[in-house]
């Protein structure tokens, strides 16, 4: 299984699981169609479909591009409604705790917290074992069942915005916001020590904020937490994700 990060950040995310079989699942859909296409080798064949967690541009920009090329949706009611998608043949509405088949992947939805309603997901192949994966919420309240690799957003040090705000660079209203719509670094350390990871392979975070993180700081704070690999997802960033051990 390879994992493909076409972006993550503000400016858009999506992720491209690709099986050795040839099955493609994208997570995510909030950049032009074009670049996803793109991102797919211009070849649809085996998407078996697209997660979305929310209704935010950035993470659902292309979804009615997606939907008219064929491609299978499964996201909460709320992202159908808020984006007015009329015609739902493709569209499959989950809910938090069920669990879902789409080609080759099984699919657990979660609820998290972030200022619309959102879901994560832990996603399932028998080429990578469990995947989490986690983006846009302030913090995770799930007890979390054994995983094989996690992708969990870690959005902002307060740290780093407190510096921001004081400097002028960042608005202090900004804080507020993101205190109750993304996870800052303390909690996602808090997530990944508070839960069993000792089969999880390596971590890699997600939707880091331009202004209000650091590469680097994040990977070596998370690695010393944790005691495992750290990868920060970025465009173009690519990894094997296997189910046995390195």
């Amino acid at each position: 299984m390879v994992l493909k990060c076409l972006g993550s950040g503000s400016s858009g995310n999506c992720y491209i699981l690709q099986s050795d079989s040839g099955e493609k699942l994208i997570l995510e859909c909030g950049l032009p169609f074009r670049e996803i296409k793109r991102g797919l080798d211009y070849d649809l064949r085996g998407v078996v479909g697209c997660l979305v967690s929310h209704r935010h541009s950035d993470h659902s920009k292309a979804l009615h591009d997606v939907i008219k090329a064929g491609i299978r949706v499964l996201a909460i009611e709320d992202v159908f409604v808020a984006l007015d998608v009329k015609y739902r043949t493709l569209c499959k509405t989950i809910q938090s705790m069920r669990g879902y088949v789409i080609g080759g992947f099984r699919i657990l939805v979660l609820e998290v917290a972030h200022d619309v309603p959102c879901v994560g997901f832990i996603i399932e192949h028998v080429e990578m074992g469990k995947l989490l994966f986690v983006t846009d919420t302030m913090m995770l309240e799930w007890q979390l069942p054994p995983l094989d690799h996690i992708m969990l957003e870690c959005n902002y040090s307060d740290a780093t915005l407190q510096r921001n705000i004081d400097s002028g660079l960042v608005p202090a209203v900004m804080r507020e916001r993101l205190m109750r719509s993304h996870m800052e670094l303390q909690t996602a350390k808090g997530v990944l020590t508070e839960n069993d990871i000792t089969q999880v392979k390596e971590i890699v975070l997600i939707h880091l904020s331009g202004n209000n993180s650091n590469a680097e700081l994040f990977k070596s704070e998370i690695g010393k937490a944790t005691g495992k690999p750290v990868y920060v997802a970025e465009r173009g960033f690519v990894m094997d994700l296997s189910k046995e051990p390195y």
